[in-house]
């Protein structure tokens, strides 16, 4: 099955979220492999489910590990990216053995000059910056301009105030790289069933 743009799902904790997802066409399944974070996902259980499912690139999220620690649960887990969840120097990510994804929060006062500044940096070392917040409540027109003025330069992922109402105007005012939504027990702040999820992808279906 096709969708209409990239999926990543991130904090996929079982079997059965995994292989809906990869029924559905999602192209990323994140997994949480920061011990004592929510979500965690033991690297074992990572790949019992990597087992049940195919065509799909695996993701391990991380938020403080060294690229040494980094590297070996790649190669334990088969993971196919690398998804930062907190900020990381050039360096340690160029040492990162797999493309990484880099979680970037923004908030009402983000200076969109310095934050095309810091993505210009890192571009070269980065497959995707998911752009995440935990100040704005959807994606409206006062931050459609913004995302869409990003969207034209670097390959963005949507990682919030997605919904099956606004997907697909979403995609075309701002016609990110893709988007990033989230599995596990919490779809988004305030909702813990996997319907809205399930939702989303039945609009994206091409």
């Amino acid at each position: 099955m096709n969708l209409k743009t990239l999926v990543a799902v991130n904090n996929i904790n079982n079997l059965s979220d995994a292989r809906y997802c990869a029924g559905m066409g999602v192209d990323i399944l994140g997994f949480c492999l920061s011990e004592g974070q929510p979500g965690y996902t033991s690297p074992t259980a990572v790949k019992e489910i990597a087992g049940w499912v195919s065509g799909i690139k695996l993701a391990g999220e991380f938020l403080d590990e060294a690229p040494d620690l980094i590297n070996e649960l790649v190669d334990t887990c088969g993971l196919h990216l690398v998804q930062l969840n907190q900020p990381y120097l050039l360096d340690d990510i160029s040492a990162i053995k797999v493309p990484v994804i880099q979680r970037v929060l923004i908030n009402k006062d983000t200076d969109e000059s310095e934050l095309v500044d810091y993505f210009r940096v890192y571009q070269n070392k980065i497959r995707y910056f998911l752009i995440a917040t935990d100040d704005f409540n959807g994606i409206d027109e006062t931050n459609i301009p913004f995302l869409a003025d990003l969207a034209r330069s670097f390959p963005i992922l949507i990682g919030f105030g997605i919904s099956k109402e606004n997907i697909l105007n979403l995609l075309e005012e701002v016609n990110p790289a893709g988007i990033a939504l989230k599995g596990g027990h919490e779809i988004k702040p305030g909702l813990k069933t996997f319907d809205e999820l399930s939702h989303i992808l039945e609009e994206l279906e091409d």
